[in-house]
């Protein structure tokens, strides 16, 4: 938006995502077995899975296919229109996550992004984790089970 080149459904998308509160999505999981929940903002996903797996010991996979992205975001990053604070929390965390062969470039850098102000990041216990995206679907909330918890190890996250 500052350089005057974000399409108007970017923006529209971003605003969306942004205005989105979080306060359903909370009131629907609390319920369930919820072992950890944090939001997802300026660290990006990966600043916010690395704080959420050193708080509970536990090593996290995410499925990079699976995490959604807002419309316009992949075409920011490969015209290199990143934030200044991308690097910052890639330079942070980048050092506690395995990528598979094969994840772009574009969609590693993507995860550090801090322009990210939305959503919940909630590691429930497998058996509800089918129940609770029913439920947050049915409230209309966008959800998608994008990896898995497993005991601690190395790497800390691993983004397949």
């Amino acid at each position: 938006i500052k350089r005057g080149k974000a399409a108007p459904e970017w923006i529209e998308a971003a605003t969306r995502s942004m205005t989105t509160l979080n306060r359903t999505a909370a009131e629907v999981a609390l319920p369930h077995a919820v072992h950890g929940m944090t939001d997802v903002t300026g660290f990006g996903l990966i600043g916010h899975a690395r704080e959420l797996a050193l708080a509970s010991n536990v090593a996290l996979v995410i499925r990079v296919s699976e995490v959604p992205l807002i419309c316009g975001a992949l075409e920011c990053v490969r015209a290199g229109m990143i934030p200044g604070g991308l690097k910052a929390n890639r330079d942070f965390a980048e050092c506690m996550v395995e990528y598979a062969d094969g994840v772009p470039e574009e969609l590693r850098t993507i995860r550090f992004d801090p322009q990210t102000a939305g959503g919940l990041l909630i590691a429930v216990a497998a058996a509800e984790a089918d129940e609770l995206v029913a439920q947050l679907r049915g409230c209309q909330l966008d959800t998608h089970r994008i990896g898995e918890v497993l005991p601690a190890r190395k790497p800390l996250i691993s983004v397949v």
